[in-house]
């Protein structure tokens, strides 16, 4: 008797240990990404689209890419992390955080002075030369301007036009550009200093002027793996973002596609 449920138990833990390679090795894996705010429409399509094609299943979290980088740095379970300028992921990367192969810049923006649409619209978007006037009728809603993106952008852009000294004092600063959004789109501010795709999200406010480029450093969203986490499903997401159904979805919501990765 002893015998046969030596045998038995045996049989039973061989089978176990069978299924529990077939189990695992088909099993859907957890993905966790760190996002710019201002990523939140685009970053969601690509993820919906991804979690469906592959099967794995991926947590987002959405904030000022100065708040993601100082959360990552401070040991944050972050696999991928895509921040709206390079300077953050500089600062990661010589911390030693990143992954250096996959490190990659597929996507840029726009800077753009939104107004929330109760105020009168003219005929067509204003010119460069039409800011100062909009900019000194109240408050200014801007992402924090000496380090949340949006805000350093704003400020640079600003600056080239010889009005920030002039409209600082009426500057509010956000955590991140959603925020200084959602006081242009609640009528809290005047105005708002915001990328040209986080306009199109909010139907309460309308783009009253776009800043030239010339005018501000480059917008860029570079991506890249964290240290010690580039698995397989993490380097198969990493994969799927060169693809054409990722590029249309940031096309679609507005983002400028790169011709080449940098």
């Amino acid at each position: 008797m002893g015998s046969m449920l030596r045998s038995y138990f045996s049989v039973l833990l061989l089978a176990t240990g069978i299924f529990g390679v077939a189990v695992s090795s088909v099993r859907a894996e957890q993905i966790s990404i760190f996002a710019a705010a201002s990523l939140q429409e685009a970053v969601s399509d690509v993820i919906s689209r991804f979690e469906e094609k592959s099967g794995h299943k991926i947590t987002a979290s959405f904030a000022g890419s100065s708040t993601l980088a100082r959360q990552v740095a401070y040991g944050a379970p972050a696999d991928v992390v895509m921040l709206a300028n390079v300077k953050w992921m500089t600062y990661l990367n010589n911390k030693g955080l990143l992954a250096k192969e996959n490190i990659n810049t597929r996507f840029g923006n726009e800077l753009a002075l939104v107004v929330p649409v109760s105020i009168a619209a003219s005929s067509k978007e204003g010119v460069v030369a039409d800011l100062s006037e909009i900019l000194k009728s109240g408050k200014v809603a801007m992402a924090l301007v000496e380090a949340v993106p949006a805000g350093i952008y704003g400020r640079e852009a600003l600056q080239s036009l010889g009005l920030w000294e002039g409209i600082r004092p009426n500057v509010v600063e956000t955590d991140n550009v959603r925020a200084a959004l959602a006081l242009v789109a609640l009528g809290e501010v005047a105005a708002g200093i915001v990328y040209a795709t986080d306009a199109e999200v909010d139907d309460r406010v309308r783009i009253a002027a776009r800043f030239t480029a010339d005018l501000h450093s480059k917008i860029v969203y570079p991506t890249a793996v964290v240290t010690g986490q580039d698995r397989p499903e993490v380097l198969e997401f990493m994969t799927y973002m060169e693809s054409d159904a990722a590029r249309e979805a940031f096309a679609n919501r507005g983002f400028v596609v790169l011709e080449e990765t940098q």
